[in-house]
């Protein structure tokens, strides 16, 4: 029985390497807010040729036919392809709900879908990521053993350069292949960090805009204009099209997550948040969200970390008084590759000079908060997740507390690890994992 299971798995596995290119995955698609029926999106990627393709979604024990649409990419160096999308529409919340894809009549693709769970339930997050390195590929296998309800990439999605053709490389092998692919299970998120939008003049550059279907309620940005990810006339066309209406807007967004408030941000250099645009999106979005429980924020450049790698980096740090006005929990980003908790703080900017400067100001600091026995938080407390798979930044911090700032309260730089966050209710508990399943830190907060 074991040996016809593997057999049958294994047929699977092949007949979907000769079908897709990419095989299917889930994304949350353009749903911020959860409903009393909910939808995902279904995205796939095939040669460039004709084919009759269609979803189905098992529903009241039928199989509730849905037709997707494509659009084309041809930006070399890889051959033209094709980007289908489905969305997978009236599930119920929580639910795991069983389809699949057929091409010609014939089923090349099943899974189950995890729909968005209405109040408990677990995100994993973990940035700088994708880099072919035997240590991405080891923790993309510990994610999945943590069995995450979603997850959410924090930037610097793929290496080098953010290409189409890294992503095929480097980024679907590892998180959707095999005869599991987590992707076809759970709803990826995630948004650009400085190696998703380079300044290069490559045609297939900016692939997060064409591969990845998110909210589009972030601001209204036009392509070319102020605060929106570059792209160069002539070069990235291709790219542009393929992307459709998710560039440049798709950089930022928000969406809901149970009783959590998800805002993410773009904090690229292109972008300032002190612009009127971008702080009046930012100010309206968290005032809005006054019904949830908890206020995320994430984004790929920290405002606070004490790791001596991208220091300087500190341009996003004058929105705090923003986050901190509206109640924001939590922040978590990226850029820096290793793991790193603050205290609770506040922060007040008092001088603001040119990007890749120091941003002064004072903090106030909540030091009788341990996330044990005192769990409720006087201000925010920032997460850097960013050891994700790529090399990791400042080894020999982990062990020398002198070289941490003092609101620094957890430090681990000399092993790649992913965040979990369960959240259930007014509770919200926030571990550290490595490949191994090692519980590197952990906090409680509640409300």
């Amino acid at each position: 029985m074991r040996l016809a299971i593997l057999l049958l798995l294994l047929a699977s596995l092949l007949r979907a390497q000769e079908v897709f290119l990419v095989q299917p995955y889930l994304q949350l698609g353009d749903a911020p807010k959860a409903a009393a029926v909910d939808r995902l999106d279904l995205l796939w990627q095939t040669e460039d040729r004709d084919a009759a393709w269609r979803v189905e979604v098992k529903a009241g024990g039928r199989w509730k036919p849905l037709p997707p649409a494509f659009r084309r990419l041809d930006a070399p160096p890889l051959p033209p392809h094709r980007i289908y999308r489905a969305t997978l529409k009236d599930l119920p919340p929580g639910a795991r709900v069983p389809y699949r894809v057929k091409r010609d009549g014939a089923v090349v693709f099943e899974a189950q879908a995890q729909v968005r769970k209405p109040d408990a339930h677990r995100m994993v997050v973990f940035g700088d990521a994708a880099d072919g390195s035997r240590e991405q590929a080891a923790l993309a296998q510990a994610v999945a053993g943590a069995h995450p309800d979603a997850v959410l990439l924090v930037g610097d999605l793929v290496y080098g350069m953010g290409l189409a053709s890294e992503y095929r490389q480097r980024f679907f092998p590892i998180y959707n292949g095999g005869s599991r692919p987590l992707m076809a299970q759970v709803p990826f998120l995630g948004l650009p960090g400085n190696h998703d939008v380079p300044f290069r003049r490559a045609p297939d550059a900016a692939a997060y805009f064409a591969y990845w279907s998110l909210p589009l309620n972030g601001p209204a940005l036009e392509p070319g204009g102020p605060n929106a990810a570059p792209v160069v006339a002539g070069v990235h066309d291709a790219m542009v099209a393929a992307a459709g209406p998710a560039f440049p807007r798709m950089a930022s967004y928000s969406f809901d997550y149970g009783r959590v408030h998800w805002t993410v941000l773009d904090s690229n250099v292109y972008t300032d948040w002190t612009s009127p645009v971008l702080r009046a999106w930012l100010e309206a979005d968290l005032k809005a969200a006054k019904a949830a429980t908890w206020r995320i924020v994430a984004l790929h450049h920290p405002l606070f970390q004490s790791s001596r790698s991208h220091m300087d980096d500190q341009w996003m740090r004058p929105i705090s008084p923003v986050l901190e006005k509206y109640g924001v929990d939590l922040v978590l980003a990226g850029h820096v590759h290793n793991y790193q908790r603050t205290a609770p703080l506040r922060f007040t900017p008092t001088k603001v000079g040119p990007r890749g400067r120091p941003v002064e100001g004072t903090f106030t600091v909540d030091e009788a908060f341990d996330g044990k026995t005192i769990t409720r938080a006087k201000g925010v407390v920032h997460i850097v997740t960013g050891a994700g798979g790529a090399e990791l930044y400042d080894r020999w911090q982990t062990d020398v507390r002198a070289s941490w700032q003092p609101w620094t309260r957890a430090f681990v730089s000399d092993r790649h690890s992913f965040t979990v966050l369960d959240v259930d209710g007014r509770e919200l508990r926030l571990r550290q994992l490595d490949a191994e399943g090692r519980e590197l830190d952990a906090l409680t907060l509640t409300k």
